[in-house]
């Protein structure tokens, strides 16, 4: 726990420094917003959390979330705006379907067929945007159904106006309970640590390796649906955009959060402490401002240049890359330093040879 302790501390800071050069950072408004994005990005980090454990990784998720909204789009939207008029939940059902079924199939080509993670998530990447982009026709479809944008908009803990608790904050915290139970208080968990700590050594011991993983992505592309469900309540209309790079968003979270993308490393809470590091970030890029007074004694406010944010989220990734190269370095340094200098014997073999 000692990473993701110091991301939590760094994160006080951050959030401490965004408050003092912008009280608004603080206010309800922003505070709302801000939970909801970082609720729908945790939805998709733990996600992928449990491929980076085992040593995988999936970069489809942000082109599942842009599917499932656009077919929740599809359907539900009426006929006269080139939908179909189904109710919401069966636009919903068939939606985390599909997601589901793309999970399974990029885990079966991965497992049984030895096909390369990173290629087959991007082949999968491509290919599922193509579907959303020719669904949408190359535009938007509006969320015809009133209650599914109230998912966004209402919560629990009413608050001059606001929910405390929105429900995409809910159904996050639901996704970080049973993740939490699922990855570190079962019999799976384990199996998941030790597929990344040591595939061979994992399979030689009778985990059935190839179907664990398998049951990996069917997680990462199910949590994907689901923070698509939430996105298009977000949004309100969907294209083939939406989700556009989410997963780099969502991986950097996780290792920002101390999984280890050789897996065997990682853990629900630092995930959760990693992608708020990331939101806020990115809310701070729009809320961190430097007062000062000008020689005529007009009162101005400098403002990071919005241009920056690719700079910024992209220096933010390689950060989190070679702090986990630097990491895993460190450790097999330390590992080779106690194996070639064994600590001196004691009580009865010390007295022999002595």
């Amino acid at each position: 726990m000692r990473r993701e302790l110091g991301m939590f501390v760094a994160l006080l800071a951050l959030g401490f420094l965004l408050w003092a050069s912008n009280h608004d950072f603080l206010g309800s408004a922003n505070v709302v917003n801000t939970t909801k994005q970082i609720a729908m990005l945790g939805i998709l980090a733990v996600g992928i959390g449990f491929v980076i454990i085992t040593g995988g990784i999936d970069l489809s998720i942000g082109s599942i979330v842009g599917l499932t909204g656009v077919l929740i789009a599809k359907f539900a939207a009426l006929k006269d705006d080139g939908g179909m008029g189904w109710p919401v939940w069966k636009g919903i059902a068939l939606a985390m379907a599909v997601a589901m079924i793309l999970g399974l199939i990029q885990g079966l080509l991965i497992t049984r067929l030895k096909l390369q993670p990173f290629i087959v998530t991007l082949g999968f990447m491509l290919l599922i945007r193509g579907f959303a982009q020719t669904i949408a026709k190359g535009g938007s479809l509006s969320i015809g159904d009133i209650s599914l944008s109230k998912l966004a908009d209402s919560g629990l803990i009413p608050y001059k106006g606001d929910a405390l608790l929105p429900y995409p904050v809910v159904i996050c915290l639901v996704v970080i309970v049973l993740a939490t139970y699922l990855l570190h208080f079962t019999v799976f968990g384990r199996y998941l640590y030790a597929i990344g700590g040591n595939r061979d050594a994992a399979e030689y011991s009778g985990i059935n390796v190839k179907s664990v993983e398998t049951v990996t992505y069917v997680i990462s592309a199910t949590l994907a649906g689901v923070a698509g469900i939430c996105y298009a309540s977000y949004i309100g209309q969907m294209n083939q955009q939406v989700g556009m790079s989410f997963e780099l968003y969502a991986i950097t979270a996780a290792v920002l959060g101390g999984c280890s993308l050789r897996g065997g490393e990682g853990t629900i809470i630092g995930i959760v402490i990693g992608t708020f590091v990331m939101r806020v970030i990115e809310n701070g890029i729009d809320m961190f401002q430097i007062k000062y007074v000008t020689p005529a004694g007009a009162r101005e406010a400098w403002r990071l240049d919005p241009n920056w944010k690719n700079i910024i989220i992209g220096s933010t990734i390689l950060i989190a890359v070679i702090t986990d190269q630097l990491t895993h370095v460190f450790n097999s340094h330390r590992k080779v330093r106690e194996s070639s200098n064994p600590p001196s014997p004691v009580g009865p073999q010390a007295v022999q040879k002595n």
